[in-house]
């Protein structure tokens, strides 16, 4: 779920920054650039770890600022295909549950994930964010046909409830504005495939704001994101709750041993 990547980067100081010392500096800079930032096909940063190089400041014309190429290492958060994650639920709609993990919010279990049979109750949130998914209990009639226990347990999961899930993809977006257009790539790992799959595409139109915003931004900069989807479809998956043994079971077994022994 977290590992270390090594980053080369050119980084600016700015004059007012200059009496920090080169090191202070620098890892301000860093601090102030990489937490929270998604790397195409990496994940997202989370800190920074160590600083490995630092090479010789250039000072570039009509630019007080000193330019360093830094080498360094980040704490990088990406869940691999397959791990178990525990989240807490943070929407509930008819397409699906968002989970949180308090650092980061873009995971989506969609309906066809969630254990089946199930249905959604709406409750009083009309269309909102509130709702509840439910695990439905059925059992089979003397015909194979399937009927609702009507003494069955409700097993829902709703807004604040703590829940884990399987990783089932991890889909990155993501736009690098040039001044030859806008440059889109998208990258999914699924747990199917086992593999990358990646489409591009290039936009060549755009706006008058559009080409100013490259121009100030000097060229090229990159955005990226990433969202999560999971799966609760498989045992041991959902609320943690309705794992544990009963407490009637358990009872039953120390009776047994208790005979058992007084029988010896």
């Amino acid at each position: 779920m977290f590992f270390l990547t090594t980053i080369a980067d050119t980084l600016r100081i700015p004059p007012s920054s200059f009496s920090k010392g080169d090191s202070p500096s620098i890892v301000q800079a860093i601090n102030a650039k990489y937490p929270r930032k998604v790397i195409m096909d990496v994940g997202m940063c989370i800190a920074l770890y160590d600083v490995i190089e630092v090479g010789s400041s250039l000072i570039h014309p009509a630019d007080g600022g000193a330019h360093f190429e830094v080498v360094f290492r980040v704490v990088v958060f990406k869940p691999f295909v397959g791990e178990v994650v525990n989240g807490r639920v943070s929407a509930c709609t008819k397409a699906g549950i968002e989970v949180s993990l308090d650092f980061f919010d873009s995971i989506k279990i969609p309906y066809y994930n969630i254990f089946q049979p199930n249905h959604f109750d709406e409750g009083n949130s009309k269309g909102g964010k509130d709702g509840r998914w439910v695990w439905d209990d059925h059992k089979n009639d003397e015909d194979g046909d399937a009927e609702r226990e009507e003494d069955a347990e409700e097993l829902a999961i709703e807004v604040g409830d703590l829940i884990s899930f399987v990783v089932d993809s991890i889909h990155f977006t993501g736009k690098n504005y040039s001044i030859k257009g806008v440059h889109t790539l998208e990258s999914t790992t699924d747990s199917e495939a086992g593999s990358r799959k990646r489409s591009q595409s290039f936009d060549k139109g755009m706006s008058w704001e559009e080409g100013n915003l490259r121009k100030e931004k000097n060229a090229a900069t990159t955005t990226c994101e990433m969202e999560i989807l999971g799966s609760i479809k498989d045992d041991g998956l959902g609320k943690p709750e309705w794992w544990e043994p009963e407490d009637d079971e358990d009872d039953e077994d120390e009776e047994e041993e208790e005979d058992d022994e007084e029988g010896g």
